[in-house]
Parts: structure tokens; C-alpha cells; sequence
């Protein structure tokens, strides 16, 4: 069952995100056994927020799918024999799965690192603007090198 869940479920995300743009988070996730007996929450979650384009410095929107799959732990439980590759969840002292920070994070874990427009070429152009030429320091030491006295290269 899809639940549109609101932005105030969500503080991280929303102290992150642009004020006065729309956080939509949809998710579909469901808890079952594993192969292996062990307990997994798994499912899908979407959503768009909206964040600044960190080369043209507009509002831009970051639409996410994201499909996790993960291990339910017990608090202070042992991880030891889950796969290198298998993410897990901690449950909280009460050995209930909460939900709202389970999503803000997986979202967060997501989240791109420097977020831009895919055709985005503000300042190209100028990023890398030809400066004065400047001799090669190496090569100014190895100089320095050679006018020392007592040297007979």
C-alpha cells in the first residue's frame, strides 16, 4: 500500500532541503524472512525534493527511487554473520522498526554528493580561465640547484 507521507515526518530532510519547495516521499516496503531465517525489510521508496544546483546556483528537483533491501537487527545484536554486502537496520531498545528514520535515512545515504542539473553548463566557460603563465617551481628550484657553489654538472 503506497502512503504519501508529509514533510514534517522528515526533519533532516527537510532542514536540507530548499525552504518553500514541496518534499514528497512515497514508500511501499514490506518485512519477511530471508533466506537464511533472518528477518529483512525491503521495498521502495519515491519522492522528489528540491535542493541548489551547485554550479548554476538555481532551484532544482531531485527525483529518487530507491529499492533497499536490509537486515533487522536487534539493538546491541550482532552483525557478524550478515554478508559484507548486506545493509542492515538497528531496531530501537524496544525492538520496534521506526519507520519515518528508517526512510530519512536511506534518502539521506542517497542523496547526491554535488547536486546538479544533468545539462547543466553555467560557468563552464570561465572555470578554467587561462591565467598569467607562471614558471614551474620544480624548475626554479632545480636552477637554484645548479648556482650553488661547489656544483660541477
Amino acid at each position: 500500500m503506497d502512503a504519501p507521507l508529509e514533510a514534517t515526518d522528515f526533519p533532516r530532510l527537510r532542514a536540507e532541503s530548499l525552504a518553500g519547495h514541496p518534499l514528497r516521499v512515497v514508500a511501499r516496503f514490506e518485512i519477511r524472512r530471508g533466506a537464511l531465517g533472518e528477518l529483512r525489510v525491503a521495498g521502495a521508496i519515491e519522492g522528489e525534493l528540491w535542493h541548489e544546483c551547485q554550479r548554476c546556483l538555481q532551484p532544482m528537483a531531485w527525483r529518487f527511487h530507491l529499492t533497499p533491501d536490509a537486515v533487522l537487527v536487534p539493538l546491541e545484536g550482532s552483525i557478524e554473520r550478515l554478508d559484507a554486502g548486506d545493509d542492515f537496520v538497528e531496531l530501537d531498545a524496544e525492538g520496534l522498526l521506526r519507520p519515518h528514520e528508517w526512510l530519512e535515512e536511506e534518502i539521506l545515504l542517497a542523496w547526491p554528493l554535488v547536486p546538479r542539473h544533468e545539462d547543466c553548463d553555467a560557468g563552464r566557460a570561465d572555470e578554467f580561465a587561462a591565467g598569467e603563465g607562471r614558471e614551474n617551481p620544480f624548475a626554479v628550484l632545480a636552477g637554484l640547484k645548479d648556482d650553488l657553489p661547489g656544483r660541477n654538472d
